[in-house]
């Protein structure tokens, strides 16, 4: 009985992840990559050596419980790795800096994406050229 069970399922199922497949959003949504530090943030070294501009622990004590907690960034830099076909705004490979908490995990081979609507992305960072 068991034999018959694994072989139904092997003739019934695949692994869709040997698949070449890719992400294609719908209507305005933005498929995002968040960086883990922002990597436009300004370093400045003074005259004494002091490194101004590092970001702290992202740790506070909560008035709730007491307890020390993470906090998360509100906006975070991110890459834009697909659009949708009416975005107007943002293109594929460009860095935007977006509302992270109200995008969307998206479970698509285990890459962490997230997905927004382009109104949620604040800005573009373009090169000045």
């Amino acid at each position: 009985m068991e034999n018959v069970i694994e072989n139904i399922l092997k003739k019934n199922t695949k692994n869709i992840n040997e698949n070449n497949t890719k992400i294609v959003p719908c209507n305005t949504n933005v498929v995002l990559e968040f960086y883990e530090e922002n990597p436009y943030r300004a370093l400045e070294t003074t005259s004494n050596g002091i490194i101004i501009g590092i970001e702290s622990t992202h740790r506070y004590k909560s008035n709730d419980t007491g307890e020390m907690e993470d906090s998360e960034e509100y906006i975070a830099c991110a890459k834009v790795i697909a659009v949708g076909p009416d975005c107007k705004n943002v293109q594929v490979g460009e860095d935007v800096f977006a509302v992270k908490h109200i995008a969307n995990p998206l479970p698509y081979k285990k890459k962490g994406y997230r997905v927004i609507n382009e109104q949620n992305i604040i800005c573009r960072i373009l090169n000045d050229d």
